[in-house]
């Protein structure tokens, strides 16, 4: 089976992923800290990492399914 993404959505969700994600944990870490918020920031922080790594192996298996789609 095989599992490709469109070029356009792709290259969204990659940037969502290495830029967008980290940058947001950081400032919702940052923020937590300056502001003393009082949030769960373990849970937060973990949750992200788990999106992350999610959205991460799925772009993975993609580029791969295309990368060797000719030589399948």
């Amino acid at each position: 089976m095989k599992f490709t993404l469109n070029p356009v959505c792709y290259e969204i969700l990659r940037w969502f992923t290495w830029i967008v994600l980290p940058a947001t944990a950081t400032l919702i870490a940052a923020l937590n800290a300056a502001w003393s918020w009082d949030l769960p920031i373990d849970a937060i922080l973990s949750t992200f990492a788990a999106v992350e790594t999610f959205i991460g192996v799925v772009l993975g298996i993609a580029k791969y399914s295309n990368d060797n789609k000719d030589t399948e």
